[in-house]
């Protein structure tokens, strides 16, 4: 067991990662600073109990964070490696993750990832075979070893189990309600997945960071958090204000002092590391569990200075809350209004009442044709998965309907005909059509005021998603349902048929209730 995951377990004493977002090449700067910054921490006895590599960060190619890992594990600096769903499908995941454990790389943050943004000869085709939640749920029966097919036919065997120690992500810095809400549900289906910790998003609202502690408390969320202390140069702060480097929030306000900054004799790095270690102090007096430090070009000295600091601030964190109250326009809150960060127990405003939300004709249309057909124990369910038994031995008859559900699908819902549909988890919303990386268990962090972090000039899918199941009163279903990954044997295959033959993920799992008595 790494010292990393046997001190954050523990959880009585702090813990600081710093992470490097590596180069593109086999060799140069951007390469070597991970393992420089190793072997300084090595030799200044610099606290810091792992390093963490990136993995194709923003969407561009840059060298695998497992190769920077093990040399991480051979200068004696324990790595916090990267696995994002981003360009590999489950088979390639599973071999990757087999390397890692082999290795003896087991301590991950498991992401979504960055959609690819450039690439050799072009911008390469993302994969999203799997969401982070079902990347989770993977690592973790892999942890307890996965049951495959044996050579003998009709027999199975137990893999040998890895020992992996998952970390994943959240992004509390959201400024609309139904974004701020969808990060904490995707968070809890992460734990529930089998997260063992969780690092935040880039932000400099300490609000929002305490926001997300009372959520963790209010919902029994009971795993180590870890504040995200990200050192701001002006260029990057530019980019994150323009929403270039998706996720991470700087306001105007913020920017506008970091230009005033810039024009002093330093640069404004005092200013910078400053601000970090306030930061820093702070996310320590509110009781996170540890700090995951980075930015561009970050030093050992940097972060010394930084640790160094914010041990000086200790006790008198509260007196630097007023330096971070940088709110976005109309942002929404969670809990109300606690400008000591008093952490007190808080009850949550209200949300998502069912009557601020409209029912769109084409949603309504759906809900009343699922009641009708799609609902079990109704006359409609009875006669259609009748209707399609009888239409499975009949193969003419079996085209025919297929080609008359693809025109009502495709019509409707811009059906990519995956044969797995989660249309009924995400409130008659296609995740195949509409969201870029094919999200089914929630979205991404890298949407911003609600827009698709791809293409700008779409409505994030999951927003849509969360304003219709609020509409019903049904946004537990949000937190509370898991989602598995779309099974490809049935691709151009009749969804519907699936559905009601008991094929796909929601007939399996009626399968699965009725056969356990629940059904």
């Amino acid at each position: 067991m790494s010292k990393f995951r046997e001190k954050l377990r523990r959880r009585d004493d702090f813990v600081v990662t710093v992470e490097f977002v590596p180069g593109r090449g086999p060799k140069g700067r951007g390469v070597e600073e991970a393992v420089d910054f190793a072997k300084a921490v090595l030799e200044t006895g610099l606290g810091v109990d792992a390093v963490s590599t990136t993995c194709n960060p923003g969407g561009n190619p840059a060298i695998s964070p497992d190769v920077l890992g093990r040399e991480l594990m051979s200068v004696g600096i324990e790595p916090l490696i990267h696995f994002a769903c981003t360009n590999l499908n489950r088979n390639m995941m599973e071999a990757r993750a087999n390397a890692l454990s082999r290795a003896g790389l087991d301590d991950l943050i498991v992401v979504s990832g960055d959609y690819p943004m450039s690439g050799y000869g072009g911008i390469a085709r993302p994969v999203f075979d799997l969401d982070c939640v079902q990347a989770v749920q993977y690592l973790k029966d892999m942890n307890r070893g996965l049951e495959v097919p044996a050579r003998k036919p009709g027999m199975t065997e137990r893999l040998a189990a890895t020992d992996f120690f998952i970390g994943c992500a959240v992004s509390p810095f959201k400024r609309l309600e139904s974004e701020m809400m969808l990060q904490l549900y995707k968070l809890e289906k992460k734990v529930k997945a089998g997260a063992d910790f969780v690092v935040t998003q880039v932000g400099y609202d300490v609000q929002k960071y305490a926001e997300l502690l009372k959520y963790m408390r209010l919902r029994n969320i009971d795993v180590p958090v870890l504040g995200n202390v990200y050192t701001l140069t002006l260029p990057i702060a530019r980019l994150m204000n323009q929403g270039k480097i998706h996720g991470c929030v700087v306001t105007d306000e913020l920017l506008a002092e970091m230009e005033d900054e810039a024009l002093a004799d330093d640069k404004g790095r005092g200013a910078r590391l400053e601000r970090s270690a306030q930061l820093a102090a702070i996310l320590r007096g509110l009781e996170f569990d540890g700090l995951h430090i980075g930015g561009f070009g970050l030093k050992c000295e940097d972060v010394a200075h930084i640790l160094q600091r914010a041990d000086e601030i200790g006790e008198s964190w509260r007196h630097y809350l007023p330096n971070f109250q940088y709110h976005q326009a109309g942002e929404f809150y969670l809990f109300p209004e606690d400008p000591k960060l008093k952490m007190g127990a808080a009850e949550m405003v209200p949300v998502a009442r069912p009557g601020q939300r409209r029912k769109p004709l084409d949603f309504r249309v759906s809900l009343l044709f699922h009641r009708l057909i799609f609902q079990e124990d109704t006359l409609g369910f009875d006669m259609m998965a009748g209707l399609y038994r009888f239409l499975e031995g009949h193969k003419r008859l079996n085209e025919s309907a297929y080609f008359f559900e693809r025109q009502i699908k495709r019509t409707m819902f811009d059906c990519r005909e995956c044969g797995d549909c989660a249309l009924v988890d995400l409130a008659y919303l296609c995740p195949m059509a509409n969201c870029a990386k094919f999200m089914r268990n929630g979205p991404c962090g890298g949407s911003y005021d609600g827009r698709c972090e791809v293409d700008s000039d779409k409505p994030c899918l999951w927003t849509r998603v969360y304003d219709r199941l609020a509409s019903v009163g049904q946004l537990d279903t949000i937190r509370d349902e898991y989602v598995p990954p779309i099974d490809n044997a049935l691709a151009r295959t009749s969804s519907w048929a699936n559905f009601y033959l008991g094929k796909d993920h929601t007939g399996k799992k009626r399968k699965e209730a009725i056969a356990s008595g629940r059904g």
